[in-house]
């Protein structure tokens, strides 16, 4: 069976929405931060306090700094460098985001960001793992959860972690 058969229709559905978020912020990539606030609706989710707009605020910032996590701004403070002061002083030269990456030029479709590709990669070995035979939404937020970066670090402070959404995966499946 090949990985594209293996998705199910909602895992499917979070994808071509993940990149619909992304031609709406008219990113170049589709990101992690666009595929998980595709699957914000995903049943594994429910219960978890995720608002949309937040997460959409806290994605723009991370892009805005050139793809810092708070975690990466966090380090650099440590050695001295205010990260938000470096980006002032290079948006009032420059102009307001311009460390956001810009749009790629691309000749069929979105391109997907290292990180997001890997992603999708790795959701098919959490299905494995778990010995299911499907790809869902559970399997694609693991493989972000492992990923770290910007969506590990934004779930983990709104209380979603790897482990609660593998017991979930779990359960689903024995539904």
């Amino acid at each position: 069976m090949m990985i594209a058969e293996r998705f199910t229709k909602e895992a499917r559905e979070a994808v071509k929405q993940a990149v619909r978020n992304a031609e709406d912020v008219h990113a170049g990539e589709v990101g992690v931060e666009h595929l998980l606030l595709a699957l914000l609706d995903a049943p594994v989710l429910a219960g978890f306090d995720l608002p949309r707009a937040e997460l959409e605020a806290e994605f723009r910032e991370y892009r805005r700094k050139g793809g810092l996590t708070k975690a990466d701004a966090d380090a650099l403070r440590g050695l001295g460098i205010d990260v938000d002061q470096v980006i002032d002083s290079v948006e009032q030269s420059l102009g307001r985001g311009v460390l956001r990456p810009g749009p790629r030029r691309r000749w069929f479709g979105m391109p997907l960001e290292a990180a997001c590709k890997k992603a999708l990669e790795n959701s098919l070995r959490e299905s494995r793992d778990l010995g299911h035979n499907y790809l869902g939404s559970e399997h694609v937020l693991l493989a972000l959860l492992q990923g770290g970066g910007i969506v590990a670090e934004v779930l983990a402070e709104r209380g979603v972690d790897y482990a609660e959404i593998r017991k979930r995966a779990v359960s689903a499946r024995a539904r």
